[in-house]
């Protein structure tokens, strides 16, 4: 395990403690232990230890493991033990336990295991049991797994068992060791024995493990309430250290100070920096943080100090390279063992490739969109072109009356043809993501500009109420243009018989909390068994729809730290509402 750069300051939260296994441990009671093993040498060595002093105290012992490795762990014990003591050992071929056909069912594990549990213990005699778990497919299986261990669990505590569960650590993630230990009394690794700090049964648990010799099993209850202590943080300890230096995501470790302590291997390899070349940074002048989300490091540390977690959000990060990441950062505190806050964890996800699919998925959105709409584009640049040319018609016929209001005029055509062409030009080509200060009302009437001779082609006359104060918001203007003509155009499908379609925009009430924009239309509806599946995937109501979207249009609007509602009665209309916070409302979360 990769050692922490600053270990005095670990120390200070998870005091240390070598705590020796061989021949040491003695659980009284029932206990479910997690072992999680790197070394095979080591586990042989752990599984003849175990066995023996069961053995010792005359426990039989059920080995769960495949038909070589069980040979070598009893010819190992064939050289302590004699042939009676060696028969209260049993051997479960865990490649038969563990088959099924159709993949592993947590339910038919334990039933398995519980008739072999059941005809061992009639024989009167005290089981344990030692379980190495086939990992092949865990990925795929790991929830079937975690739900086995908890059943197990119940199991344990019911039949008053000792049972340790063995995974291979190499092959299994950091993240499923958490959810194990949740469901293992104890932790064991190839050098320690110790209690599970994520337990989560812990007002079930039997008089915790005693790290100490046998002959000191009688210890008083005060050395005992210390040893447990001493256990506990211990575990939380090497769990800290496993989730960091295991997570294949990027972990920066901060204490109290907000100096940097420690970075994982995924940190080094995603930012380029290494942990000697941060350790002792300040968070807020770490490299990788851009200046415009430098507030995030005090924001967050407040959020921290005060016992709270951040859950995640996206942010931003860059590169040793220079490259520019987009990630999802959370953070959580460290507590040392007076419970006091002595630092925090932040996990920075790198999600750029995901932001990148979700930026490809909305540029094919605005291409549908541009295609859909050409039959009413045409229609509207037709008209001043048609006037265009009948002005010049008139100019040529050598008519000099009227000639500066005809330049007017024509004047006048041209831009409305420029217009035009622009708003199609913003949803055929690619555009930078840029967050800018605009008045969504100018942003609607220009979509009004571009979809009204599509609502004129299907009989739908387009009604805007804004309100006459200024409402600005923070945003990307070709993106939220993409919302706006995704709602009007599905509006004007939805009224195949011709209709109104009232746009309004108004401040939300009480003021200051942002805009709210509805539309409103006088459709067919979308009856309300189908509402609740709107926004998914590939489903929509129309007969030639992909149903992205209503998808791509929702996550613009929550990428924008709004929300979308949708109101809908079949056969009366449809009502689509928008809330977008106001410029300055819009605030990142920080890391």
């Amino acid at each position: 395990m990769r050692p922490f750069a600053n270990e005095e300051w670990f120390s200070a939260i998870l005091p240390n403690s070598n705590v020796p296994l061989s021949g040491m441990m003695s659980i009284s009671g029932h206990g479910h232990i997690l072992y999680i093993y790197e070394n095979v040498d080591r586990y042989i060595q752990n599984a003849v230890a175990f066995v023996r002093m069961g053995i010792q105290q005359g426990h039989q012992t059920a080995i769960i493991e495949s038909a070589a490795l069980y040979e070598t762990i009893r010819r190992l014990l064939s050289r302590q033990m004699d042939e009676s003591q060696l028969a209260l050992v049993h051997h479960i071929d865990r490649e038969e336990l563990y088959r099924m056909d159709g993949g592993f069912r947590s339910g038919v594990f334990m039933e398995r295991f519980s008739r072999a549990v059941e005809a061992y213990q009639s024989q009167g005699l005290f089981l344990r049991t030692w379980g190495n778990i086939p990992l092949k497919d865990v990925q795929e299986i790991s929830l079937e797994l975690d739900a086995m261990e908890h059943l197990a669990d119940e199991c344990v505590g019911g039949n008053g068992l000792i049972s340790v569960c063995a995974y291979d650590g190499r092959q299994i993630s950091a993240a499923f060791q958490l959810a194990l230990l949740r469901s293992h009394e104890y932790h064991m690794t190839d050098e320690e024995f110790v209690g599970s700090s994520l337990y989560l049964r812990r007002s079930d648990i039997y008089p915790s493990l005693a790290v100490q010799n046998e002959q000191q099993i009688d210890m008083d209850r005060s050395k005992q309430e210390a040893s447990l202590m001493r256990s506990q943080l211990l575990a939380t300890k090497h769990q800290l250290e496993s989730f960091i230096t295991r997570n294949l995501d990027p972990v920066l470790i901060l204490d109290d100070h907000d100096l940097t302590v420690s970075v994982n291997q995924a940190f080094e390899t995603t930012f380029g920096w290494t942990m000697d070349e941060l350790v002792g940074m300040p968070g807020h002048s770490l490299p990788l943080l851009p200046d415009e989300r430098a507030f995030e490091v005090g924001r967050n540390k407040t959020i921290i100090t005060a016992g709270g977690s951040i859950e995640g959000y996206e942010s931003e990060r860059v590169t040793k390279s220079g490259v520019r990441l987009h990630v999802m950062v959370s953070s959580f505190p460290l507590h040392d063992a007076e419970d006091v806050i002595r630092g925090r964890a932040v996990i920075i996800r790198d999600i750029t490739e995901r932001m990148q699919a979700q930026e490809l998925l909305i540029r094919s959105e605005k291409l549908s969109i541009a295609g859909e709409l050409a039959a009413g584009i045409a229609h509207e640049i037709r008209n001043p072109v048609t006037a265009l040319k009948g002005f010049l018609q008139l100019l040529q016929s050598g008519s000099t009356e009227k000639r500066d209001y005809f330049y007017e005029i024509m004047a006048s055509e041209i831009r409305r043809i420029e217009q035009i062409l622009s708003e199609l030009l913003m949803l055929a080509k690619p555009q930078a993501v840029h967050f800018e200060a605009k008045d969504i009302r100018l942003l609607l009437e220009d979509v009004v500009t571009l979809l009204n001779a599509q609502a004129i082609l299907n009989d739908v006359q387009i009604v805007t109420s804004f309100s006459d104060e200024e409402m600005r918001i923070m945003c990307e203007e070709n993106q939220l243009k993409q919302v706006c003509i995704n709602m009007i155009k599905n509006a004007i499908e939805a009224m195949p018989r011709g209709g109104s379609l009232i746009i309004d925009a108004r401040m939300m009430k009480p003021y200051g909390r942002g805009v709210m924009v509805s539309f409103i239309d006088e459709g067919c509806g979308i009856p309300a068994h189908l509402l609740e599946r709107l926004g998914q995937p590939f489903y929509t109501t129309k007969e030639k729809g992909t149903g992205l979207g209503f998808m791509v249009s929702k996550k613009i609007v929550e990428n924008h730290g709004g929300t979308v509602a949708v109101h809908s009665e079949e056969n009366k209309g449809t009502t689509i509402v928008i809330r977008l916070p106001l410029d300055g409302d819009r605030t990142g979360d920080g890391g």
